[in-house]
């Protein structure tokens, strides 16, 4: 049976031919039980048949939101729309930073729907040296980076060989080759200097969230989190 397809029939096609590992129309004609101008109709006029296409799923066990969707099945290769994120809180934070790898089985975990990256951390942040951007208490929720991929001025989270856990805005020191320059958002702060051999962690800090210990000991986003990044940053640029 064809039907009016509401999505991009190229696209289901191509996705199809992928997961069949075939390159040509007339293959996937063949798999299909159709003739091999039926695929070009279909393309043309942006029709499939769908009993046709979920008949052959089924037969070789691929999974359909994979082609209609472009949702790969969740396994632990690949779990990016279920990733959980680690919460590094100021308790643990000596442990993580200089003692037992082991420690991160023990860590409560959170998913944030806008997390992309493989590896992820929300710290808390132990002072405050980045208020108003970001309070005392909160988390910062980063995803894992290079420090060649960070622009200037870029909030992060750094670990330390050395000193332990920085949250600051880096930029390079100019006159000194390696050397990073730690800033703080509160004048009350110094800024300080790292160099790149004393640099064990980096994290793009991706939004921050609020622990109100009034409020039953529920986390809660701070819904303009981003919003004051993002303001920050572009303030910064200007």
């Amino acid at each position: 049976m064809q039907e009016e397809n509401t999505l991009n029939a190229n696209l289901i096609l191509s996705r199809l031919k992928k997961a069949l590992k075939i390159n040509r129309d007339i293959q996937l004609s063949e798999f299909l039980n159709v003739r091999p101008n039926t695929i070009s109709t279909w393309k043309k006029r942006n029709t499939l048949d769908y009993n046709a296409i979920i008949s052959i799923c089924e037969l070789y066990e691929i999974d359909l939101n994979e082609i209609f969707l472009e949702k790969k099945a969740a396994t632990k290769e690949n779990f990016y729309y279920i990733r959980e994120t680690p919460l590094i809180s100021r308790e643990v934070q000596f442990q993580y930073c200089f003692g037992n790898p082991g420690i991160m089985d023990t860590l409560p975990k959170y998913n944030f729907p806008f997390i992309k990256a493989d590896k992820s951390r929300a710290f808390q942040v132990t002072s405050n040296n980045m208020f108003p951007i970001i309070e005392e208490n909160s988390f910062a929720i980063c995803e894992e980076t290079d420090i060649k991929e960070v622009e200037e001025n870029a909030l992060v989270v750094i670990v330390s060989k050395s000193k332990g856990l920085f949250i600051n805005r880096i930029s390079h020191m100019k006159d000194k080759k390696n050397v990073f320059l730690l800033a703080s958002e509160n004048t009350f702060f110094n800024n300080v200097t790292i160099n790149i051999d004393d640099i064990n962690e980096i994290w793009l800090i991706k939004g921050i969230l609020s622990y109100n210990i009034n409020s039953e000991s529920k986390f809660k986003f701070l819904n303009d989190s981003l919003n004051k990044i993002n303001k920050a940053m572009a303030k910064d640029k200007s």
